[in-house]
């Protein structure tokens, strides 16, 4: 152990010592604290949370109590049950035993506290619709609350039921129950709608406190966007257990449930559930613990400082001699190191200052080198290219081909005009050509411009065809890359051929390049002078000057992305394929 702290630098002798005395016993401290602070916030919210849960109990028995015991009275009351089941057919007798049964107005003024209203949705075709007797229609019949009370078959159920009243449409947290006359036949359908008012003067004070059906349909709950939606969670939780994971309206929480016993509920149950979010109740926490740990910071930064103090004697030299160091690894080589003494740090000095001395000098000379390099390859290009513009440069004499032209034009000779100026402009395009790029567009006038001349010299011997992609037209290529191509074409492919001779040019592009393709049905060669045509292209002799020009120019200009490729068939014709990249 004693080794292992000699062995270390003065640095992190001075990080270690403030560690283990001061940060490590900080920190733990801290985490303790933030624990217990974590616990005790989390045994407030559950005890909380099971208050909530008892208090809306307590409140909601009470509303809940009047609804059973107003559909207890309604399943029994023998005259409503014989209106229901009577098939009128005097109108006037329907009118009697309406005026006559004043039940359902009795209980809405006893329990108008907590009821909003009272319906009987009547399966008896004959009688007539009031505020309080409903004629099942289809829309009814279709209604999911509706189909469940059938289910029920006389049971208790909780639902959510639509009240498409004119005035104020709404869904009400509802009690509904078949009702069947002595035969056990079915007549009818009671719901009793509960006060929305009510239910939200129980949850306003219990913010995330839910009533739930059996179901798991939330009923009621102070966040209105909350009520229709479905909760999924095991209801055979006890009462009053913590349940963790529950979803809520897609957030996670912790809830408490609570169960409203059958003699309150009737025969299904309700489910009251509180809930909270660790995320908020630790909130508190948090910045408690934030607070904690800044002061932990700060007094380990005091600490610190103080250590940095005493140790300043030391560590200055080695923050000058880093930062002396960090101002030549960013290239400054000529940076000076001035520190005294005769120890590691001066020698390290020392040693540094001569490294930077040597690779100064080392950069400069490659520096130097690489500049010549450049210099002399730049060179080399613009006069091999020079070279190779003056070959398919031919000077002619512009004004005596004028002169020409407009002697036979004068004289009636319009083809031959025609030709001389067609010439004239050809021969001026290649006097005139630079290393400049032109469009395609141009180059293709080019070509049309020479092989106008040779259908001149040739007559009907020579026949051509040109497709060009339209959106390639403004694409930049080097200029005269074609027409020697098509001279090659007509010179070796259709001149020596008996019959006619088709020039085709095809320029698209595929994946990102420019392909130009030159193909003739003229003689063609053997594979043998195929062959030997490809390998002149990179050799220094006379032959295939044109050919081999237009090679030269691209891979100086494109470099490795030209490539040229040609196929020939004796007999068949020759086929020359160049791709350059779309610029």
């Amino acid at each position: 152990m004693k080794l292992f702290f000699t062995n270390l630098k003065i640095k992190k002798k001075f990080i270690l010592a403030f560690v283990i005395s001061a940060l490590i016993p900080q920190t733990i401290l801290g985490i303790i604290l933030f624990l217990n602070l974590r616990a005790i916030a989390l045994e407030n919210a559950i005890k909380d949370t099971r208050k909530n849960v008892e208090d809306v109990k307590i409140k909601l028995m009470d509303i809940v109590q009047n609804a059973v015991d107003i559909s207890n009275k309604l399943y029994l009351d023998k005259k409503l049950l014989n209106i229901l089941s009577t098939e009128y057919e005097d109108i006037s007798k329907i009118y009697d035993d309406y005026i006559s049964y004043t039940e359902l107005s009795n209980l809405m003024s006893i329990y108008n506290k907590n009821i909003h209203a009272i319906k009987i949705y009547a399966f008896n075709p004959t009688l007539l619709d009031t505020g309080e007797i409903v004629k099942v229609d289809d829309y009814t019949k279709n209604q999911e609350w509706f189909k469940e009370a059938i289910k029920g078959d006389g049971k208790i159920l909780w639902e959510l039921v639509f009240d498409n009243n004119p005035f104020r449409p709404q869904y009400y947290f509802s009690l509904i129950r078949l009702i069947k006359n002595s035969y056990g036949e079915r007549i009818g359908v009671m719901v009793i709608y509960i006060k929305k008012e009510k239910l939200e003067e129980v949850l306003s004070l219990h913010l995330n406190t839910l009533v739930i059906t059996d179901k798991g349909i939330i009923v009621a709950a102070k966040d209105k966007d909350l009520v229709g939606k479905k909760l999924n969670f095991n209801f055979s939780s006890q009462d009053g257990k913590l349940i963790e994971n529950v979803n809520i309206d897609g957030q996670r929480t912790m809830a408490i449930l609570g169960t409203i016993s059958a003699s309150e509920s009737g025969s299904s149950f309700l489910k009251v559930i509180s809930f909270f979010s660790k995320k908020e109740i630790f909130k508190r926490v948090n910045k408690i613990t934030f607070i904690t740990f800044v002061l932990i910071l700060v007094n380990s930064l005091v600490s610190l400082l103080l250590m940095l103090l005493f140790s300043k004697l030391i560590t200055d030299r080695i923050a000058i001699l880093n930062k002396k160091v960090n101002e030549i690894s960013h290239g400054n080589l000529d940076a000076q190191i001035n520190i005294l003494g005769n120890d590691e740090i001066g020698q390290l000095t020392e040693n540094i200052k001569t490294m930077a001395k040597n690779i100064k000098n080392l950069i400069d000379q490659v520096y130097l080198a690489e500049v010549q390099k450049q210099q002399i390859i730049a060179k080399q290009r613009e006069i091999q290219f020079e070279m190779l513009c003056s070959q398919i440069n031919p000077h002619f004499l512009f004004n005596t081909l004028e002169a020409i032209r407009m002697k036979a034009f004068c004289t009636g000779q319009y083809e031959i005009a025609q030709v001389v100026y067609l010439l004239s402009n050809l021969l001026r395009k290649s006097i005139e050509m630079t290393i400049d790029l032109i469009t395609l567009e141009k180059e293709i006038e080019i070509v049309k411009e020479f092989l106008e001349i040779q259908k001149f010299r040739f007559g009907n011997k020579i026949d051509y065809k040109i497709e060009v992609q339209d959106d390639l037209l403004s694409s930049k290529v080097l200029p005269f890359i074609i027409q020697p191509l098509v001279e090659n074409s007509i010179r070796h492919g259709i001149e020596p051929m008996i019959g006619k001779g088709t020039i085709e040019i095809k320029v698209f592009e595929k994946d990102g390049t420019i392909k130009i393709i030159v193909t003739d049905n003229g003689a063609g060669m053997p594979k043998e002078k195929l062959e030997e045509v490809l390998q002149s292209l990179d050799s220094k002799d006379k032959s295939h000057v044109g050919l081999k020009n237009v090679y030269h120019r691209l891979k100086l200009f494109y470099g490795e992305e030209a490539k040229i490729f040609i196929n020939s068939e004796l007999g068949k014709g020759t086929s020359v394929e160049i791709q350059i990249p779309k610029r």
